[in-house]
């Protein structure tokens, strides 16, 4: 196969992964024309049609599917070729894909590539930062931060630590609103949603020992909990974030934390790998790299525990 079909064959999946000739450009770096040109050489070359473009976006001819299919197998079997000859490297080298989600990956991964890549000059960098969970051998990614409990069984994890979630609220909200006693008297406050939770009107707590959802309402959804931290610190409602995005505001009391001795357990944060048995030297450098600096900054928790607080008191 040599370099210009390996190339036409990842715009080719990246164009149907993205369902967008102009996402798969931004996707891989690469200019618009340049994938055009690509795509349309790749389709003259096999002489077939691969994929159709309509008012309603582009969508894969029936050969167009058969030769995703292919590609993709073939893309996700050079992958792992690379790691597994990068797996005897004693120095990591190469390129390291890493995907985590967005907040998270803001605060969290991305402040840490320059001093990893410092220290591994062999090496380069590439970072997806999406809340979707996005397969890890189609889109080449070596390594996923991952906030929840996997169940897949087609992969190796290795447990970081947890985050907490809790109920917070400004200073000056409940300067306005009475500060709720339990999880039932959410019903009168204007709550908060990150939709990126498959149930955000739905928050979930432990009464002694039991888990409780209880249905919440408010006037305010918001896909990022950046904006959704922006809005509670305005004064807008109360909302459910990770202590590792609000510490600094829950330590100059610009936030008060409610509910406390209802919290629910901790979520498990992972390192995820797209195979089984041991990881390729660079992405075991990576992960001890992250899992050494989130201990040394109190990132993470490293127990399913929950932080003995008292509701704080507003008067």
């Amino acid at each position: 196969m040599s370099m210009d079909r390996f190339q036409a064959l990842r715009v080719f999946v990246a164009v149907l992964d993205e369902r967008s000739l102009s996402a798969a450009a931004e996707k891989l770096g690469i200019s618009l024309p340049t994938v055009s040109r690509i795509l349309s050489g790749l389709e003259r070359e096999l002489g077939v049609k691969l994929i159709a473009r309509s008012a309603r976006g582009i969508a894969e001819t029936d050969g167009g599917s058969l030769y995703y299919r292919r590609a993709q197998k073939i893309l996700a079997e050079v992958a792992e070729a690379d790691s597994a000859v990068q797996s005897h490297s004693q120095v990591p080298v190469g390129e390291l894909r890493v995907t985590a989600p967005v907040t998270f990956g803001r605060y969290h991964v991305a402040p840490s590539v320059a001093e990893f890549l410092e220290r591994y000059p062999r090496l380069s960098f590439y970072l997806s930062l999406t809340d979707r969970c996005e397969p890890l051998p189609e889109q080449r990614l070596d390594v996923a931060i991952r906030i929840a409990i996997v169940r897949i069984q087609a992969v190796t994890v290795r447990r970081l630590g947890y985050i907490q979630r809790v109920v917070v609220g400004s200073r000056d909200y409940f300067e306005r609103h009475p500060t709720p006693a339990h999880p039932q008297d959410l019903s009168g406050h204007n709550c908060l949603h990150f939709t990126y939770y498959q149930r955000a009107d739905e928050w979930n707590f432990r009464d002694h020992g039991r888990p409780v959802s209880v249905r919440v309402r408010g006037r305010l959804r918001a896909d990022n909990q950046e904006a959704l931290l922006d809005a509670v610190l305005a004064g807008a409602g109360l909302a459910v974030l990770p202590t590792w995005l609000i510490k600094d505001h829950l330590a100059d009391g610009r936030l008060l934390r409610v509910l406390t001795q209802f919290e629910a357990a901790r979520t498990p944060v992972y390192a995820v790998f797209p195979r089984r048995g041991p990881p390729p030297h660079k992405v075991r450098a990576f992960i001890n790299f992250l899992a050494d600096r989130y201990q040394a900054e109190k990132i993470l928790a490293s127990e399913d525990l929950i932080e003995p607080m008292q509701t704080p008191q507003t008067s």
